[in-house]
Order: structure tokens, then sequence, then C-alpha cells
């Protein structure tokens, strides 16, 4: 065992390592319906594995690197979603958290002084109990510039992660105890029955690993046009006939000819075997109205793409998906269903009064063409890759990291974003680099003033 702890000292690179593959173990075991998760368990394996035998030295560059590429994720995945909403209508959400942010900074600082921290177990304190980890970053540089002894700056800043992973694991398990067992209560609500009714309407699932239900969202299907009504008339003609529900011509094939791609204009003559394209609820009941369905296999070998949109363009931002699928902006609705939307990660209801965002992320679903045009007209394709952009990446956690660095002085009191802060707000260069400047503009005019 000593020579194991001497070799962690020597290498501290294996101790990353090691406690990494320690805290992920651990933090996907277990006990009943209770799990630490990756994140507390791991911080908590770091400090057990620092403190065992003696101390395991990490390089402070190796530690503010992966921190700011931490952030700069974070900031990036939330950033021009939050801000952007707190234009519209966020002011209560505004209040709310200021109102939440003092009580927690001030709960922090009082136990700090009860309990006679110091400014470093305070700060680590504050961080791990509101899961903030932005606040280490920031006290380490305020720390550094503070006019003490260079031992007593080391020994504030190596406090800080101790006092951060033991209170981080109330600060995570301990809020998500409250909310879900003392909060319900307060409210006089069963949260499983909420929850359960709140999947049901938004047509949630619980599928077991590596099953998946077999209905289909949204489908193709071949018929024979014989409705006396639909015959004659163009194919926006027969799509308006179909409203409110929307089924959409992709293909159609005339006597028995070739198939070919129709356009708005294209007349459907007697006989003529479309493709359409709708939910398939609409498929199975107006189906019929159309005629009597067909296997056409050519007619139905349409190129169906799913692929995620993110919305950029002005003209779109605050309009509901209702006036998306009514608007003739290139007609940017037609062929193009929306199965998903994401804001900030996390998935929003789908309904017809769900306003978007410049940010959102719209999984679009419907025929390669449609698709692809929609996508355009809402911004860009955000395709799914193996590849970091690096180049991205590293221009916006510079910039953002130099911007962060700049500190004003205040009765003595340094004042500033820092290097960790000043990541989280460099976040939307790539956004920027595809002309959307405004929205990174946002960013950083959010990012300041916070």
């Amino acid at each position: 065992m000593e020579w194991l702890w001497t070799t962690l000292k020597m290498y501290p690179e294996i101790t990353i390592f090691l406690t990494l593959g320690l805290g992920f173990w651990i933090g996907n075991m277990k006990i009943g319906k209770f799990s630490l998760g990756v994140v507390t368990s791991t911080l908590l394996v770091g400090v057990i594995v620092g403190a065992l035998h003696g101390q395991i030295v990490i390089s402070s560059n190796v530690k503010s690197v992966f921190f700011l590429m931490f952030l700069f994720a974070v900031g990036y995945g939330v950033g021009p979603q939050f801000f952007r909403g707190l234009k519209g209508d966020g002011i209560q959400q505004v209040i709310f958290a200021v109102v939440i942010c003092v009580s927690v900074l001030l709960s922090a600082v009082l136990m700090g002084k009860l309990l006679g921290y110091n400014t470093g177990l305070t700060a680590g304190l504050l961080s791990g109990a509101a899961t903030i980890s932005a606040v280490l970053g920031v006290a380490t540089d305020n720390i550094n510039q503070l006019d003490i002894s260079g031992d007593s700056k080391k020994a504030w800043i190596n406090a800080m992660p101790v006092a951060y992973a033991v209170t981080y694991l109330f600060g995570t398990a301990g809020s998500a105890w409250f909310l879900s067992s003392i909060g319900p209560k307060l409210l006089g609500i069963n949260l499983k029955d909420e929850c359960k009714k709140l999947e049901a309407e938004m047509g949630g699932s619980t599928d077991e690993a590596g099953t998946m239900s077999a209905r289909r969202q949204f489908g193709f299907r071949a018929f024979k046009v014989t409705n006396r009504r639909l015959i004659g008339h163009s194919v926006r003609e027969f799509e308006a006939a179909l409203a409110p529900d929307r089924a959409f011509v992709e293909r159609v094939r005339f006597n028995g000819g070739p198939t070919f791609d129709v356009a708005p204009d294209t007349v459907l003559e007697d006989g003529a075997v479309v493709a359409v394209a709708a939910r398939t609820e609409v498929l199975v009941q107006r189906g019929p109205e159309i005629g009597p369905e067909v296997d056409d296999t050519d007619l139905l070998s349409v190129q169906a793409c799913v692929l995620d949109a993110i919305v950029t363009n002005k003209a779109l931002a605050g309009k509901t998906m209702r006036q998306l699928a009514d608007s003739d902006l290139k007609d940017i609705g037609r062929g193009v269903f929306v199965r998903k939307i994401a804001r900030a990660g996390q998935e929003m209801p789908l309904t017809w009064g769900m306003k978007i965002n410049r940010g959102d992320a719209l999984t679009l679903v419907g025929s390669k063409t449609d698709v692809e045009r929609a996508a355009s007209v809402f911004g860009y394709v955000d395709r799914v890759t193996d590849r970091t952009d690096m180049l991205f990446m590293g221009l916006g956690i510079t910039i953002g990291a130099i911007i962060g660095a700049i500190t004003l002085r205040l009765g003595g009191v340094p004042i500033g974003l820092s290097t960790s802060g000043g990541a989280l707000g460099g976040t939307d260069l790539r956004l920027a680099a595809r002309g959307q400047s405004d929205l990174w503009a946002d960013s950083w005019t959010g990012a300041v003033g916070v």
C-alpha cells in the first residue's frame, strides 16, 4: 500500500483517473431508490483519496483548464435561450432569482461567521450548498488578490473544494429529497399521480431498456384518389380540403406511369396515386376520404429525414407552433412536422400555443427536401457529430476568460467576473460566427449584468 500511495503522489494523473473510475462506479450504485449520482460521488471520492495518505498535489493549471472547459460547456448549453427568455416574460423569474441568490449568499455568510470558517471554507460552503461551481473560480481569483500571506491564500484555496464536496451532497440529494417529499405535502398534491398525469398529457412512455414503442407518430402512406371532390384539383387545394388536419402530398403516380415529386400547383387526375405524409392518426382517420390505400413501393420510397434545427431567424422568434404551421414564409410548415422542442437542454411542451425562441432546438420530421428547406429558414441544422469544433471552443473560452479577467476596484474591493464567470459568458461564439452577432451580444450583456 505504501508503494501505491507513493506512486499516486509521483504520478497524480493516475489519481485523477482513479477518482473518476471509482466515482462513476459508486455513483451508479443504488440502495433502494437512492443514488448519489456520478457528480456527487466523484467529488466525495476525490476528497477521500486526497486525504487518506497525505496530500496528493494536482497542478493548479490542470484544475483551471478543466474547470474553464466545464463552465464553458454549461454556459454554451443555456446562454442564448436564457438571456432571450429574460427579454420576454422573465421579469418575475428575475425577481425570484435575485431573492434566492441574496438569501443563499446571506445564509452562507451567516453560517460561516457562526462556525468560525475562514473565507475559503465559507466560499466552499456557498458553492456546494447552492451547487454553483463558478463560485470556486470567482473566490479563487479574489483570494489571490487579497493582501494576505501566501500560506494563508494557499490554505483558504485548498479548503474550498473540501467544503464544496461535503456540502454538495446535501445541495443535490437534500434539495431533491425536499422537493419530492416535503414540497408536495406543502402543496397538498400527490407527486406520483401528477407526474403520471403530465406524462399522459405529453404522450410520454416508460419503455424498458432495449425496447421502443412499435407505434410511429408520423408516416407516409399511398392512396388512390377516387374522391370526386379531390379529382381535378391542385395539391394545394387537396391539402386544404383535409384541414384543419395537416396532411401533405409528397409524390404522385398518374395512370401507372413513373413517380415524381409534386408542386403545390400540380393537378390530381382521376385514379392518381399519391404518397401522403401526416400524423398516423390523421392517415387512419382521413385516408378513406381520399380513396383506397395501396402498397406502392416506388411511390413510398421517399427519403425521410429527422433533423435538429436551431432557431436563429428573428422573424420566427415569438411565434406559436400554430402560426409556424400556417406560415407562408417559404412554405416553412409544408411537409414538416415537429417531434420535439428543446430549450436550454430541456424538452418543452409540444402544443399549438407554444412560442419558440431563438436558440430553441426543433426536431423536424418529414421528407429530406422539406426538412432541409424548413431548417434553413429556421436557422441552421445541428447535425450529430463525433468531432468537437475546437476553433470556436478555444476562441469562446479565450475571449470569455480575458473579459472576465478585467477587475475593477471599489473601495479596495476587487469586482469582476473572474475567468470562470467570463467563460460562462463566452458561450455563443458559434452562433456569432453564423451571422447571429446579436444573440452573442445578448449573452454577453446578460453575463456582465449577472
